[in-house]
């Protein structure tokens, strides 16, 4: 009987701990699911609904945006496109890889292609010869749910707006803003990565060294989406 007994408090014990771990593992889960093309008595631009029957549930909409980069080089295969970033970066420049089949290597985000003249003269002056690629993102919506979802949702749209309308003081002081009045003494921590993006964009002080690091806001935001709406 005592050694039942052991059993019993043994097996207790261990639900128990069971049970804490999934809590903990809950708690500040965020997900994006990617929603359809929303009908015209839906929101309409950065309008964010709040929907009284599921908790903690907002549904974000962002417009269609075109944004202009350097491209680097178009590759048909992954590996390589990652490769020539890798030896990019060792030069101290910000590339990244965006979309896929092809896979395109880029540096810098501007707002039109003469945004990014400067960029591309100095680039071609460190040996690098690029050529303005245009980029479009379509109309997405999505439901943002969980803890940190109001976060999430208020960064998602302020690189939006970036890519839209190009960097400005507005838009970079009020992602500081945010993130000091919404993230807390314990942020997200798949956030941290964007804000201090946004952290090295507003210490640079010209617009060209902005346009130059750029991208990386883009591809941080998008790392985001895909990761939480599971794509």
């Amino acid at each position: 009987m005592k050694i039942m007994g052991k059993f019993r408090v043994v097996f207790v014990l261990i639900l128990g701990i069971m049970a804490l771990a999934l809590l903990t593992w809950g708690i500040g889960k965020i997900y994006l699911e990617l929603l359809g093309q929303p009908s015209r008595d839906q929101v309409i631009g950065y309008q964010v609904q709040n929907n009284e029957q599921r908790n903690q549930e907002t549904i974000l909409v962002l417009p269609e945006v075109k944004f202009w980069i350097c491209q680097a080089g178009v590759f048909q295969n992954e590996q390589n496109a990652l490769s020539i970033k890798e030896q990019l970066t060792l030069k101290g420049l910000k590339a990244e890889v965006i979309g896929s089949s092809p896979w395109i290597v880029g540096i810098g985000l501007g707002h039109s292609a003469d945004d990014l003249k400067s960029l591309r003269q100095r680039l071609e002056e460190k040996g690098l010869l690029t050529i303005p690629k245009q980029i479009v993102l379509p109309k997405r919506t999505f439901r943002v749910a969980g803890n940190g979802s109001e976060l999430t949702t208020e960064l998602l749209k302020n690189v939006n707006n970036i890519l839209q309308k190009g960097f400005n003081e507005e838009e970079l002081a009020r992602e500081e803003q945010l993130w000091r009045t919404q993230a807390g003494d314990h942020p997200p921590k798949d956030l941290e990565s964007l804000h201090q993006i946004f952290s090295q964009i507003r210490s640079n002080t010209t617009i060209e060294e902005q346009n130059a690091v750029g991208l990386s806001l883009f591809f941080e935001s998008q790392r985001i989406i895909s990761k939480f709406s599971g794509k």
